[in-house]
């Protein structure tokens, strides 16, 4: 099946892909072309499973041996030269990172691997993974590998059975983004719907000519072009703002309308999966080398993707496709793989451990250990549910430690402190939340598990009246906040504020630490490969600097170390041999026990 419409929606799809990842033009919903993608897939495999007339067995061999020589040799081809690519040109504090995303990649659970993660498609961090996109044909193979046997064993309920599912899936998904949006972003589950709308659209609409089609085609368009430019990462994704794009292609695919300007958008269709594959690796690897780049090295970036694609379609992807005496069986396709996991394998270092020395620079990228054990709150946890009390726990005199992680990369400072002093430290620290009275999203939606968790942390300060109260925050970063006419320096300082105003210990009890200066890329992926150029320039938000005000004016103490990290408004990477930052804005555990000393001394 080959339609003029459907390849221009292909087009469309992998251009908009492109557009938003390489911020060229204001496309904030860029990411909605996988969506898209979703739908047609339904669409498609539904119409090519109905036209089959063997047995279960049969039917079910000849559409596997189909999708295996659609899919898997121009994948397993970017695997490899991502690989090779990731070797020579990416950090190697990353390998063995880079390594098992490529290994679940190649066994089609990229997807799962990035849902266990925790990692947010939505705001990466500055070093994001090469196989990231890999995500989406995750989902995709998982759907291959489960729809077909559902459409043979249902054959005769299919149509009736499919609306029922469709409602359920889409109820399920809006709900389940709600609550746990990396997962529903990732996994198949909450997918499913925008697969079954294409199947219903495949199974419930003749063929034919439709009434008003050109009409609802070009409807479907306008929707379509307005969800990508209108639609952006605030909001819940797959959620309520998702069903305008799915909607907008069942409509074209329903309509099955031709307009003249679809033909180059479909000679960009016939190598969408190809450009697809072949993009995100050079992004990553073009963003980590070089850090930001300018618009007219995008504008070349976006040109070489179509040029690779376009080369890796020609000669990959439809010679294994169409000819012949390229077409293999299911045990080659199986050593294929299993050869491309070994490549990949090899080619990561795996010796690399957190703490290694690299350019005569000892890189420590390990973070605190309330992360292992659990103290440090992830997103969705309002509490943690065991003790995290450090110190001289035998001690009367305790001290709090609070914020977000930004408070947390303090957290070795402060322990050792406690073991000086002989105070007995709660640690109550949770990513994403800052410890003010601010109502953050996450996801598009009320992140409630940082609300209750903030309301929480001033009833424990307030209870067990704590002789010293520390915090900090990420403020150099801009939480996603309910719109309101008020700047966010405004917002933030309210909620400041509002925090102090709330607890019942003096105000001199409670020492803020101003969040360390930020650097904008990972200083360890930097002094890795190129370590005489990573220092950067202090730039402090007006939110910082406006904390600074409501801390003092309430009668707080106020630590600032920006001298210390910073000579002449040029911050440092490194210090007396050793990396200050672990990541792109967390100081390193070395940087946090160096402070230790710094923060005794000026304790009032």
């Amino acid at each position: 099946m080959k339609r003029l419409d459907i390849q221009a929606l292909r087009g469309f799809a992998v251009l908009v892909v492109l557009l938003f990842h390489f911020n060229i033009t204001p496309v904030k919903g860029g990411f909605l072309g996988v969506d898209i993608f979703f739908v047609i897939s339904g669409f498609v495999i539904t119409k090519r499973l109905a036209q089959g007339s063997g047995t279960f067995r049969q039917e079910l061999i000849d559409f596997y041996k189909r999708r295996v020589k659609r899919i898997l040799p121009a994948s397993l081809a970017v695997i490899v030269i991502t690989a090779l690519l990731s070797r020579v040109f990416l950090a190697p504090t990353n390998f063995t990172r880079f390594g098992l995303d490529g290994i679940a990649t190649t066994l089609f659970a990229g997807n799962l691997r990035f849902a266990v993660q925790g990692n947010d498609y939505l705001n990466q961090s500055a070093s994001p993974t090469p196989y990231l996109h890999y995500w989406s044909l995750g989902v995709e193979e998982q759907f291959y590998l489960l729809w077909p046997i559902l459409f043979l064993l249902f054959f005769r309920y299919r149509k009736k059975l499919v609306p029922y599912f469709f409602i359920l899936a889409t109820v399920f998904a809006i709900w389940y983004t709600h609550i746990a949006a990396i997962n529903s972003f990732y996994l198949p589950f909450s997918r499913a719907w925008e697969f079954l709308a294409g199947i219903a659209i495949a199974l419930l609409v003749p063929e034919g000519k439709k009434r008003f089609g050109a009409m609802i085609a070009t409807l479907g368009w306008l929707m379509i072009i307005a969800s990508v430019l209108l639609i952006d990462t605030t909001m819940p994704v797959p959620g309520i703002t998702t069903v305008i794009p799915v909607v907008a292609t069942s409509a074209i695919l329903y309509a099955n309308v031709d307009f003249f300007w679809k033909r180059p958008m479909a000679w960009l269709g016939d190598i969408s999966y190809s450009v697809y594959l072949i993009h995100w690796p050079l992004v990553v690897i073009v963003l980590q080398r070089y850090g930001r780049i300018s618009n007219e090295s995008k504008i070349l970036l976006f040109a070489s993707s179509i040029l690779l694609g376009w080369a890796l379609s020609r000669f990959i992807e439809n010679p294994f496709r169409y000819r012949k005496s390229l077409r293999l069986g299911f045990a080659s396709w199986g050593i294929s793989i299993a050869a491309v996991g070994s490549i990949v394998f090899g080619l990561a270092n795996f010796a690399i451990p957190a703490r290694g020395v690299t350019n005569h620079i000892a890189i420590n990228i390990e973070s605190p250990a309330i992360y292992s054990n659990g103290c440090h709150l992830a997103f969705g946890i309002d509490w943690p549910t065991k003790s995290c009390v450090f110190g001289d726990l035998r001690s009367n005199t305790e001290v709090i430690l609070t914020g977000d992680s930004h408070a947390a990369q303090y957290f070795p400072a402060i322990e050792n402190l406690a073991l000086q002093r002989h105070w007995r430290l709660l640690s109550l620290t949770k990513s994403g939340c800052p410890a003010i009275l601010l109502v953050t999203k996450r996801n598009g939606t009320i992140d409630n598990s940082c609300v209750n968790w903030q309301k929480r942390v001033i009833a424990q300060i307030n209870a067990d009246q704590p002789a010293h109260v520390f915090t900090s925050n990420f403020t150099e970063f801009h939480y996603p906040t309910i719109a309101t006419s008020k700047s966010y320096a405004q917002l933030y300082s309210e909620g400041e504020s509002s925090f102090l105003n709330e607890l019942t210990i003096p105000a001199s009890a409670v020492t803020y630490i101003e969040d360390s200066p930020h650097p904008y890329r990972n200083i360890p992926d930097c002094l890795s490969k190129t370590p005489n150029s990573c220092s950067f320039p202090l730039v402090q938000s007006a939110t910082t600097l406006t904390v600074k005000r409501i801390v003092e004016s309430h009668g707080s103490q106020y630590l600032q170390f920006k001298k210390w990290f910073c000579r002449s408004e040029i911050c440092s990477a490194t210090k007396n041999g050793y990396n200050l930052y672990r990541d792109s804005s967390h100081i390193s555990t070395p940087a946090a026990l160096a402070l230790a000393s710094q923060i005794s001394s000026l304790i009032k």
